[in-house]
């Protein structure tokens, strides 16, 4: 019995954990205005290693996490690079309109 508990303990799903980490950062990362561009590197990279995952580790929990986060991740900095840069414009216009 204690040998099977040890078996899927010791399951490795490293990718899937990875997935799930840099979705959860490139989430967190999105709103800090410097550090912004990091947090779709890290969403890109959380989308890769859980497809990565998926073909070596089979689908599992913490996989479909990581890719949903990283997806939720990557979505946000597209809205937040295309709001700023609207603002942005929109400064720029309203200066030189002076």
């Amino acid at each position: 019995m204690e040998s099977e508990v040890f078996e899927i303990m010791e399951e490795k799903k490293t990718f899937s954990l990875l997935s799930l980490i840099f979705g959860i950062l490139g989430i967190v990362l999105t709103f800090i205005p410097v550090i912004g561009i990091a947090g779709l590197v890290l969403a890109i990279l959380g989308l890769i290693f859980s497809s990565v995952a998926k073909k070596k580790e089979g689908k599992n929990g913490m996989n479909k996490a990581g890719f949903i986060l990283s997806l939720i991740a990557l979505i946000l900095c597209i809205i937040v690079v295309v709001v700023v840069g609207l603002i942005i414009g929109a400064t720029a216009a309203l200066i030189g309109a002076m």
